[in-house]
């Protein structure tokens, strides 16, 4: 942020010497006149050159944008990088013990759809046309379907066996389940079927009967709008769940609110927004942490730690911003320590953004 503004006044100073270069003893004689000495005929040049120096810098300072935290670097409104808030981001931000990750490798509607569905046997005539001679000289018909069927039942049974039930049928999630809901609208997102995603997220929101329910609906809405670029109804669905996650009085729903609200005030650049909200969520993170005490919770903690790191670093809080993933650290090396299969990819991943961080302070 210090570089921008720096940049924004270096380019401004240039922008008005060019002025005071090309017209001097303007504004009605108040600019003094600039002798250039033996550089009097590049007057012209010179003015040119600085102004157009300057003008550049002005627009590197308004264009550029901050730096990003590792899991935003290609921005979630990017289609093809489809997330929803509650499925990780990287090797950090697994779900929590409290929502259990919504996106596993295979949904269970994918999971059956990929089944290997059993096929009903062959009728005796198609068996014994696979394994037989050719039958041009045998003198008798082959059997019909309907004898063979009659042929190869059992005794007792008069009719046959019925046709098994297709896979779709037992496939298609049920209309009341909001959790199957939930889970079709995440198979048709990773599919990038935009259309019945659409359809899908609005009988999830039907589907919402009380406040942690209303919370997930909204935050779905809020993922989806997201990434699609329509930033203005993503913050007001985040807003709508932070507002559902408070009046269900949970302090996990809570503090994912806050991190959403926070996210879309780090990607429009709000940043005293985005600490107020990472400070919030931390908070809640801390005391969740405290009282639970288990992995989950202190990896979760260690991920909030880290988001409102870099707003802080953002705004030029460097050092704070490094005390921030010190403690975000010393975390994940307790996890890695209890579980390094699980938790290892988390300490080398702050370690390494905590090692980068040191670098460019002391560059």
């Amino acid at each position: 942020m210090l570089g921008r503004i720096i940049g924004l006044l270096l380019g401004l100073g240039l922008g008005g010497l060019a002025y005071v270069v090309l017209y001097p003893g303007g504004l009605n004689g108040q600019i003094p006149v600039l002798e250039l000495g033996p550089f009097e005929g590049l007057r012209l040049g010179l003015a040119l050159a600085a102004g157009l120096v300057g003008g550049a810098m002005v627009i590197a300072a308004a264009v550029r944008s901050p730096t990003r935290r590792r899991a935003k670097a290609a921005g979630l409104p990017v289609i093809a990088d489809f997330k929803f808030a509650d499925e990780a981001l990287d090797a950090k931000e697994a779900a929590l013990p409290e929502e259990p990750r919504p996106f596993p490798e295979l949904s269970p509607l994918q999971s059956l759809e990929a089944s290997s569905v059993p096929e009903p046997a062959p009728f005796p005539a198609e068996a014994a046309a696979e394994t037989s001679e050719p039958l041009e000289a045998e003198p008798a018909p082959s059997p019909t379907p309907l004898a063979a069927i009659a042929a190869a039942a059992p005794a007792s049974s008069a009719e046959p066996d019925p046709e098994p039930a297709p896979a779709a049928a037992v496939a298609a999630p049920p209309l009341d389940d909001f959790d199957a809901a939930r889970s079709d609208l995440r198979m048709h997102a990773r599919a990038e079927a935009w259309g019945p995603a659409a359809l899908a997220l609005q009988r999830v929101s039907a589907l919402a009967s009380n406040d942690r329910q209303q919370m997930l609906a909204a935050q779905d809405a809020g993922d989806f709008a997201r990434a699609q670029g329509r930033s203005d109804d993503a913050i007001e669905a985040y807003d709508l769940a932070l507002s559902y996650a408070r009046q269900a009085e949970a302090p996990e729903l809570i503090a994912d609110g806050l991190l959403n609200v926070g996210d879309m005030a780090y990607e429009e650049q709000r940043l005293d927004s985005a600490v107020e909200s990472y400070e919030a969520a931390v908070a809640l993170r801390r005391q969740i942490a405290g009282e639970n005490g288990g992995p989950e919770a202190r990896r979760a903690l260690s991920i909030a730690l880290e988001r409102l790191a870099d707003a802080r670093e953002d705004r030029g809080h460097r050092t704070r911003a490094l005390d921030l993933y010190r403690e975000s650290e010393a975390l994940a090396a307790d996890l890695a320590q209890a579980d390094a299969a699980r938790y290892g990819a988390d300490l080398a991943s702050t370690r390494q953004r905590r090692e980068e961080l040191e670098a460019r302070i002391l560059a």
